[in-house]
């Protein structure tokens, strides 16, 4: 058994700005860079046994965009598209990528007016993240891991209130989220690959939060993970660190809709809390090195019934004649608007879910069958004594800190929005209460065509495979 080699370099994927078009080219809205774009490129190694993993300030995109972008640059790395990884922050200041759907906000107009400047950008963005791989693979080094956590509970919430008559409010404010008691995750994971001599090569930090600061907004920026990504390179002497979000569905950074005053002190606070832990890593074995996959599909709810369908749209007309009227109006059957969008953009918002709903209509009346599944990849990676779960879309943290538990592992990084979005995976109680994550988020026709959410059951099964992932890597051997 040769040596486990490591290496991770930082490079920046900071776009353009076009002068119609904002960043990318692609989202009118964004057109001022507060803090540039990063990346990082971590490369593990052993036996021939390789892995790329990148994790970028950017909101990820769905499951076949990324799958594409993955394919890309396993075919310019001589590589399989199983052996790259796509981590994203999930940061709402990022704009939407050449080609994406997805703009962090629901109700930005992603703009398609400069397909030249856009084709460019994407290819600019691949181009450097495949000169970072080369260069990274060409610094792979024999490395030791050292592992162990670090936590902060005074940056991030649960935003699902629940309701006493039923139900549940999106919290939008720290002080009214904290007062339901409900779950987030404090734990930083943290895993940090030293090279012969002692001296950090990198290191990586796991954390649950939206990046959602300055949500809509005219800021391009990494938010909170830029200043707590800086305060531990800083006292790694320079080497890179590496963010990779963990399950953050539920859970968000305390200002929301703020600025990038606010995005600073929480990454600052976070990254201190990090620091913090580093003085507590332990040494742990760096080999054996692998990774898995395990493709799954979970079950959807069922097809609403004609009536439902009408109910729903008639309610939504109603909406909008109320708004008119009062233009206050935030509530919309069971989901809160945020009070900071003007009523046009509120409107937008609930157009794009009477558009599912009509086209749900239709293909009633046509007899077409919807999806009744929705598949994704789960994956996991060992290095030695440690593991890392990898899982597309938002699950919802309590479903993290069910598999960390159940890790066989002494330390386990629980990395969401990985390898693309899928959407909100919520457990059987958040289903029941629906309210944005659970519900309204999946009447979007943008995102993938006419989708059902996710049903019952879905968040154990997500437990389950992430769990006999790890037992099957931690047996081998």
């Amino acid at each position: 058994m040769t040596d486990f080699r490591a290496s991770m370099i930082g490079f920046d994927i900071t776009p353009r700005i076009h002068p119609t078009g904002g960043a990318w080219g692609t989202t009118p809205n964004l057109t001022e860079v507060d803090l540039p774009l990063l990346s990082r490129c971590l490369v593990l190694d052993q036996d021939g046994r390789r892995l790329v993993w990148f994790s970028s300030d950017l909101v990820g995109d769905p499951l076949h965009d990324t799958d594409v972008i993955r394919g890309e640059l396993a075919a310019a790395l001589d590589l399989s598209a199983e052996q790259v990884v796509w981590s994203t922050s999930q940061t709402h200041s990022s704009g939407a990528l050449p080609g994406s759907v997805v703009s962090g906000s629901c109700v930005t107009a992603i703009s398609t007016t400069d397909p030249e400047f856009i084709a460019d950008e994407r290819k600019r963005l691949i181009d450097k993240c495949v000169a970072a791989a080369k260069e990274a693979i060409r610094m792979l080094r024999p490395a030791a891991v050292w592992a162990g956590r670090g936590f902060c509970d005074d940056v991030s919430y649960n935003t699902r209130l629940p309701m006493p008559t039923g139900g549940v409010k999106f919290s939008r404010h720290h002080l009214e989220g904290l007062q339901s008691g409900k779950y987030f995750d404090p734990t930083i994971g943290l895993i940090r690959f030293d090279d012969s001599d002692g001296k950090p090569i990198g290191m990586v930090f796991n954390f649950c939060a939206h990046p959602a600061t300055m949500i809509n907004d005219k800021y391009l920026s990494p938010d909170y993970v830029s200043s707590a990504r800086q305060t531990i390179e800083a006292a790694l002497g320079g080497a890179p660190a590496m963010f990779v979000q963990g399950f953050c569905g539920d859970v968000n950074c305390y200002h929301l809709f703020c600025k990038p005053a606010q995005a600073r002190r929480t990454g600052t606070r976070l990254g201190q809390a990090a620091v913090r832990g580093l003085a507590t890593l332990v040494p742990v074995r760096a080999v054996p090195f692998d990774f898995a996959w395990q493709p799954i599909e979970l079950q959807c709810q069922p097809m609403p019934t004609r009536d439902r369908f009408e109910r729903e749209i008639a309610f939504r007309e109603q909406f909008f004649r109320e708004l008119d009227e009062d233009p206050l109006l935030t509530w919309c059957g069971p989901i809160n608007l945020p009070e900071h969008f003007p009523p046009a953009s509120r409107k937008r918002t609930i157009e794009v879910q009477k558009d599912w709903l009509k086209k749900g209509l239709a293909m009633l009346d046509a007899g077409e069958r919807p999806r009744t599944t929705l598949a994704l990849t789960l994956g996991a990676v060992r290095i030695g004594d440690t593991a890392a779960v990898l899982s597309p879309g938002e699950n919802f943290t309590i479903t993290g800190k069910n598999i960390r538990e159940r890790s066989p592992f002494a330390h386990t990084l629980i990395c969401g929005d990985t390898n693309g979005l899928i959407g909100y995976m919520g457990p059987d109680d958040e289903i029941d209460r629906g309210g944005y994550e659970t519900d309204s988020y999946w009447k979007m026709l943008p995102h993938d065509g006419f989708r059902l959410p996710p049903a019952k059951g879905t968040a154990d099964r997500i437990v389950g495979t992430a769990v006999e992932l790890l037992r099957k890597l931690h047996d081998r051997c």
